[in-house]
């Protein structure tokens, strides 16, 4: 007859030391080395999937940012342009010609007649001639330069000075040694710089040819004609130079930005300033155009 008897724990007690219990052994638990790499996996493309995200993210918010660093560019090379240009051929106006109303009797202060290009009073400054310091142009390097009778005014906190500055924001003529002899005419040379894709602008001063915003690498100018006593207007081509430059109506200036950052357009394609589908590369590329008229200009 044989007997079995089930494994038990027991205690053994030892004098001068505590009682133990005596365990069985229990295998160990782990995750086996297949497990260990399908973790790893799924752990480096979760790590691929969101570095993807955030390179996608990057390049859309710094093609958002350039294409308004662009945009600010053109919007304050067009408000410097336009500045000289509204005040190409102004002269200054004499409010006191010495020549007598009619009837001298009642008549309206607000109606006296004003002379244009007032004599100086020293009798240095010349005649401004508006024929040919308003507009003139040239078709290599392509540029265009406008001018304007540069003149003192009477202010309240000062005496008499000029309020006139040309596209560098410099008036000669307000220099310690400067007079209106020296500088009779403002005036503001714009060109395209191809060795640095600049617009660069060149004032009345001494300080040379400084540049205006960067990132151009076109630059387009269009004079709008209006026939002598006629009310049509053409546009000439900046080479050849118009004939005419007192019957030059207005000019039209086109400015061709680039980026700097790689931007991935596949096929596709922009008109230049020239108006020809171009294609863009691998670079952003922004057209801005706009039309300023020479208020003063015209036969007078």
């Amino acid at each position: 007859m044989k007997y079995h008897f089930a494994p038990t724990t027991t205690s053994v007690p030892t004098k001068g030391y505590n009682t133990r219990r005596i365990h069985p052994l229990v295998g160990q638990q782990g995750v086996t080395l297949i497990e260990l790499m399908v973790g790893i996996a799924i752990g480096l493309l979760v790590v691929a999937v969101a570095m993807g995200a955030l390179m996608v993210s990057r390049g859309i918010s710094g093609t958002v940012s350039e294409a308004t660093s662009l945009q600010q560019q053109a919007a304050y090379a067009f408000r410097v342009i336009g500045q000289q240009i509204r005040q190409a051929g102004s002269m200054e106006l004499n409010l006191n010609p010495n020549i007598a109303l009619t009837p001298a009797s009642g008549a309206n202060p607000a109606m006296s007649p004003v002379a244009f290009d007032a004599p100086d009073p020293t009798g240095a400054r010349p005649p401004f001639v508006r024929a040919s310091s308003t507009l003139t142009g040239s078709a290599t390097p392509l540029s265009f330069t406008v001018g304007y009778q540069n003149y003192t005014e009477a202010t309240v906190a000062a005496p008499n000075t000029s309020l006139l500055r040309d596209c560098l924001g410099q008036n000669p003529a307000l220099a310690a040694s400067g007079s209106l002899s020296a500088t009779p005419v403002l005036t503001s040379k714009f060109e395209l710089d191809t060795t640095k894709n600049e617009l660069a602008c060149t004032g009345a001063g001494s300080s040379g040819k400084q540049a205006i915003i960067g990132n151009v690498t076109d630059m387009q100018v269009r004079y709008v004609e209006q026939a002598p006593g006629t009310t049509t207007l053409k546009y000439l081509p900046s080479s050849p130079l118009p004939s005419s430059w007192h019957n030059i109506y207005a000019i039209e200036v086109c400015l061709e930005l680039t980026g700097t950052e790689p931007v991935s357009t596949p096929g596709a394609t922009y008109k230049n300033c020239s108006g020809a589908d171009t294609s863009y590369g691998d670079r952003l590329k922004m057209v801005f155009r706009n039309v300023y008229q020479i208020r003063s200009q015209g036969q007078v």
